[in-house]
């Protein structure tokens, strides 16, 4: 099966249901693939339903967590929503009960554990599922356990009642939520426990002929009881299932964590962390509860419910944070608007620092002990792309859930989150894909993957009010050397070239240079009258940056170009793309001087080392290579963790610092030994 949604090339279908279609499908921009989950139109027919979507499907995105499936993106095309999202190579929890030959039941426990711990991990982020069932687990191949579809029940629960659906049957539905009443983190401990139950005894602990008879039985009748002794189970673990089945949602375990602990007590496992101190339980839901009323008298909805869903999950039997929660929730259905409190300004700027790197010799004779780990930090979500600041040690990064951070390199802190609107009234917007300074550092440009291009001035921490919009994702970006120009690269085959002093005034003008293929790299060059961009069709163009005029074509790469970085001197390129090779042009003669090749997987970021002899690479492992292009070779190489994946790389103004970052959130810098 082939076809196209959006930018997503769809190579086959891996399932339907009443909500829409998934597909396994490719990114061809960050060439991975994806599962593409579509949602029916008949299911979003109206704004509300869509606002709906588009708020759960934010705040699913922003569960970060390792038995949560990750969401990268959510768009449409065509009036179809659609959700992109890890693809987990592996069978379902239905599919491994099932399987009662391959998996005994203690496996099958630890797997629900791991189930206990994705939940309590997005309940106590403010987010329930509403559908926690069997086809909503992925065990994947290396044995990771993953929850997916987040929020979705709840968008479309009433619009699937309007259109008459029924999603299955409700065998993993909490009786509270058959009666309609206030629903909590509790009735997805209900379903998980209906699935423990099954994985205990082999058979569900409701089933009827008919639906009907079915809605009747998990309302008013009890599990049929289980004998721990008739199972040769341990009393603890039937226990556990009896007790997550309880009508009476106060009856329940706590939190999940409390359920999750349980469970690997009752097969033996090692001892788990000691429950949540009584008082400081107390005391984090006054904490909660409190912010969720100062929130919400600040009209700050989405963040409203959020601290009132965490301090919910600490103590649901409280009435008064029920109430609050039913209030909120109220008030964003008929919301027009959602505000969030403005961000704070960012910190006076460092004095500037420039220095080469003092010891690139000994690189050449000691090799990778040149360099010693200083220090790692940072924090989730995932780092997309980063750039550093030309005049102090700050590395702005961009992460999967739209927003850019900016870590000071030396303090190890995080100076400023840069959030859209949309991320303020929401929590998330289209994901960075790439990000460029202006040479003083007051201005930093973020291209997206919805087509928009956002302005940021970092001496007061807020977006510029201007719209820089291209037809296709903005792959590439670069100011001139000046800084009176914001180039902008898309697959819309477009160049455009914005006045920055209009756009500082709310004003988008721009020159408009049509290319022969997607812009998927671009850089000044020549001290600016050049612009030489990278292509999805594998050629460079070098053009006159003030009429465009195309004035050579350089080829060499074999695949999608993706990166150009500049040397120091400016008379060379140093070009990566997706044939997993990094080649050096002259840029006088315009000729390929040198072609080096990455080890297993195309290179994700490149930096010069100082001059214009050494080159430090990165290619989503866990490894630095460290290039001398005097002799055509990886010279050393910093290691990371076995499972790191490096995506960005930077060298810092003093000349003996790098500073590397992962793909989870995290920055590492390396120092001189």
């Amino acid at each position: 099966m082939k076809g196209q949604i959006g930018k997503f090339e769809i190579l086959s279908e891996l399932g339907q249901g009443a909500m829409g279609k998934v597909y396994r499908a490719r990114d061809p921009i960050l060439d991975r693939l994806v599962a593409l989950k579509t949602v029916a139109p008949g299911l979003l027919s109206s704004p509300d339903a869509v606002a709906r979507f588009q708020r759960e499907a934010r705040a699913a995105a922003r569960l970060q967590h390792p038995n949560i499936v990750t969401i990268y993106e959510l768009g449409e095309v065509e009036g179809t929503h659609f959700i992109a999202m890890e693809l987990i190579e592996g069978r379902d929890l239905g599919e491994v009960m099932a399987a009662a030959d391959q998996f005994t039941v203690p496996q099958k426990v630890r797997i629900v554990a791991d189930v206990c711990r994705g939940l309590d991990f997005a309940h106590k982020q403010g987010v329930v599922h509403r559908d926690v069932k069997p086809a909503n687990v992925r065990v994947g191949r290396d044995g990771a356990v993953k929850i997916l579809d987040f929020g979705i029940a709840r968008v479309t629960d009433s619009e699937l009642t309007q259109a008459g659906i029924v999603l299955g049957t409700p065998s993993y539905i909490s009786p509270e939520i058959l009666r309609g009443g206030a629903v909590d983190h509790r009735a997805d401990m209900w379903a998980t426990g209906v699935i423990l139950y099954e994985i205990v005894s082999g058979r569900r602990p409701f089933e009827a002929a008919t639906i009907t008879g079915l809605v009747y039985k998990i309302v008013h009748e009890p599990p049929p009881p289980l004998d721990h002794r008739t199972l040769g189970l341990s009393e603890a673990l039937v226990g556990a299932a009896t007790r997550a089945l309880n009508k009476d949602p106060s009856a329940r375990f706590p939190d999940m964590a409390e359920m999750g602990r349980a469970l690997l007590l009752a097969i033996g496992d090692a001892p788990p962390e000691p429950s949540l101190d009584p008082v400081a339980r107390r005391r984090a839901y006054e904490l909660n509860h409190d912010e969720a009323r100062r929130r919400l008298e600040g009209n700050d909805l989405s963040g409203a419910l959020e601290s009132a869903r965490r301090a919910q999950s600490l103590d649901p039997g409280q009435i008064e944070i029920v109430a609050l929660v039913a209030a909120i929730e109220g008030e964003l259905r008929s919301a027009t608007t959602v505000k969030r409190a403005p961000p704070p300004p960012v910190k006076p700027e460092e004095p500037t620092r420039v220095a080469a790197l003092s010891t690139l010799t000994d690189l050449r004779t000691r090799g990778a002990s040149v360099f010693r780990e200083l220090a790692t930090f940072g924090e989730p979500p995932a780092i997309q792309t980063v750039a550093l600041s030309p005049v102090k040690d700050v590395l702005a990064a961009a992460g999967a859930d739209g927003a850019i951070r900016l870590w000071n390199l030396h303090t190890r802190a995080k100076e400023l989150t840069l959030r859209t609107g949309l991320h303020w009234r929401t929590g998330h917007d289209a994901m960075a894909l790439c990000l460029a300074f202006s040479p003083d550092g007051k201005l930093l440009a973020s291209g997206h993957v919805d087509g928009n291009a956002h302005l940021w001035d970092l001496e007061v921490g807020e977006e510029v009010p201007v719209k820089l919009r291209h037809e296709g994702v903005v792959g590439a970006l670069g100011f001139s050397p000046d800084g009176s120009t914001l180039a902008s690269g898309s697959t819309d085959s477009n160049l455009r070239l914005w006045d920055v002093g209009t756009a500082l005034a709310g004003e988008s003008r721009r020159v408009l240079h049509r290319q022969p293929a997607g812009v998927t790299a671009l850089t000044y060059a020549g001290g600016g009258e050049w612009i030489l961009t990278g292509h999805a069709n594998r050629i460079l163009r070098l053009l006159d940056a003030s009429s465009g005029r195309l004035l050579a074509t350089l080829r060499g790469p074999e695949g999608q170009v993706s990166l150009l970085c500049l040397s120091p001197d400016g008379q060379q390129v140093a070009v990566a793309g997706h044939d997993r090779t990094i080649r050096l042009f002259d840029l006088a003669s315009r000729e390929q001087a040198a072609v080096f090749r990455s080890p297993r997987r195309p290179v994700t970021a490149l930096s010069f080392l100082g001059d214009a002899g050494h080159l430090a690479s990165v290619s989503q492992e866990n490894s630095v290579q460290l290039w001398d292009l005097q002799e055509g070779a990886a010279k050393a190489a910093l290691w990371g963790q076995a499972g790191d994946s490096f995506v960005g790389i930077g060298l810092l103004t003093s000349g003996d610092q790098l500073a590397v970052a992962l793909a989870d959130g995290r920055i590492r810098v390396w120092g001189m030994a």
